[in-house]
């Protein structure tokens, strides 16, 4: 991620700019050990995809967290894998991006899950880094002490100095403890942001990952990992938000499988996007669903360049 130029940003800001500790945060960790739950916790607002399947998210996003005394700038990234395909390598890209630009690393641990290579991949990232590492053991609420034990033991072996916090990514009052702990780590600093936003990304965008947060959720094994949810038409009025998107998937089985049958599948998925769509802009959401093939879409640079999962 590129920073924004400070002097254009204070420059387009009538009043003075506000101070504070403030700084750039990545969320880092394997796939579902609760980055994008902790993001949207910390925000009060749906704004990642979140679900229990690997790759919900695909790409980093900014999320801006305001209080009295900082302004902490999370970036939360895909979950670190082993790359095979073009769509891979993308999302390593956006895990290296975000690394880059952090001033803080907050390392991410499911204990309820045995270590393995991707938590190896992630420990050795956060070493690299040569940025601050935060060690964040999420689920204390479930997990126990042996499998807590086990995990952190497995993390010291490559962060031995990392300070250690316990939380709940989903309880709000649990998270302070971490977020106190980040702010030991910022520096004092102007907010690059107003305090009524909350992310860079438009809506459009957030409402393309909540659609695919859907099909995460309502379709089974590799299904909602083969589709590619573009949004082809956003028409705002007073009243409403008519929305076009279009689930792009590798083969005509898994349109047959979106669809449903009867078009009872794809008719369910548009009321459940709806839903989530209208919570998150707060207005009545006209939502129109096409299915495409697009065979292999995952390993074609182009596409994902076309649909800006790569650059």
């Amino acid at each position: 991620m590129t920073r924004m130029d400070l002097n254009k940003i204070l420059s387009e800001k009538e009043e003075e700019p506000r101070f504070g500790k403030t700084g750039y945060v990545a969320l880092l960790g394997r796939p579902n050990t609760g980055k994008s739950t902790l993001l949207n916790t910390v925000l009060d607002h749906h704004v990642a995809a979140v679900s229990s399947k690997p790759q919900t998210t695909r790409k980093y996003l900014l999320g801006i967290h305001t209080d009295d005394d900082s302004q902490i700038l999370f970036l939360d990234a895909p979950g670190i894998h082993v790359p095979k395909i073009a769509l891979d390598e993308a999302m390593d890209a956006s895990i290296r991006r975000v690394m880059k630009d952090a001033d803080v690393v907050v390392c991410i641990v499911d204990p309820t899950r045995e270590p393995g290579q991707e938590d190896q991949l992630a420990a050795e990232a956060a070493q690299k880094s040569s940025k601050p590492v935060i060690i964040a053991i999420n689920k204390n609420d479930i997990a126990t002490d042996e499998q807590v034990a086990a995990s952190l033991e497995f993390y010291r072996g490559y962060l031995p100095d990392s300070p250690v916090v316990r939380m709940v990514a989903l309880d709000r009052d649990k998270v302070e403890p971490l977020l106190a702990l980040i702010k030991q780590h910022l520096h004092e600093g102007p907010f690059l942001y107003g305090e009524d936003e909350m992310t860079d990304v438009y809506e459009r965008d957030i409402a393309a990952e909540l659609i695919r947060e859907v099909l995460l959720e309502e379709l089974k094994q590799e299904v909602p990992h083969c589709v590619a949810v573009t949004i082809d038409s956003w028409k705002e009025t007073e009243k409403k938000i008519s929305i076009d998107a279009t689930l792009n998937v590798e083969r005509p089985g898994h349109r047959g499988i979106i669809l449903g049958k009867n078009g009872e599948m794809i008719k369910n998925i548009r009321q459940l996007a709806t839903k989530k769509i209208a919570d998150f802009c707060d207005t009545r959401i006209q939502l129109s669903l096409f299915v495409k093939v697009v065979p292999d879409w995952r390993k074609k640079k182009k596409f994902l360049k076309d649909i800006r999962l790569m650059e």
